[in-house]
């Protein structure tokens, strides 16, 4: 059974007009709207404030919209996390039981590891044993 997936189709002029709105509306949604207001933010904040900023136009905006979101994207790798559910504490009762079921364990633990050496020993017994006889 041969199948044809076509994720994206064009046909004629129409379909050609359509993929190039699509990729316009998608530059001006990502890139010129915010380089936009980038620029106009530094604009203002050059005239607004003392600070000796120099004026800078709408391609000079797409650069600083650019530093933006490359700086974003190298420095801004999983370092700021928002916790909304903040874990509640346990009650002692709570800590209690913690502790004794970490102490079952550990004895629980160290009488396995008492039994290996036992079995062990056993062995070396049974086998010092053979090799006499």
């Amino acid at each position: 059974m041969k199948r044809n997936l076509k994720v994206l189709q064009i046909n004629g002029f129409r379909g050609l007009l359509i993929a190039l709105f699509t990729v316009s509306c998608l530059i001006a949604g990502f890139i010129a709207f915010p380089a936009f207001l980038t620029m106009n933010a530094w604009n203002y904040l050059s005239t607004a404030t003392s600070l000796p900023l120099p004026l800078i136009n709408f391609a000079e905006g797409i650069l600083l919209w650019a530093i933006i979101i490359f700086s974003m994207f190298i420095f801004g790798k999983k370092k700021f996390i928002v916790s909304f559910n903040a874990e509640q504490e346990l009650t002692d009762d709570e800590v209690r039981d913690v502790v004794a079921k970490i102490k079952a364990q550990t004895t629980e633990k160290d009488i396995l590891q008492f039994k290996k050496k036992t079995i062990n020993i056993d062995d070396e017994l049974k086998k010092t044993q053979v090799e006499k006889k």
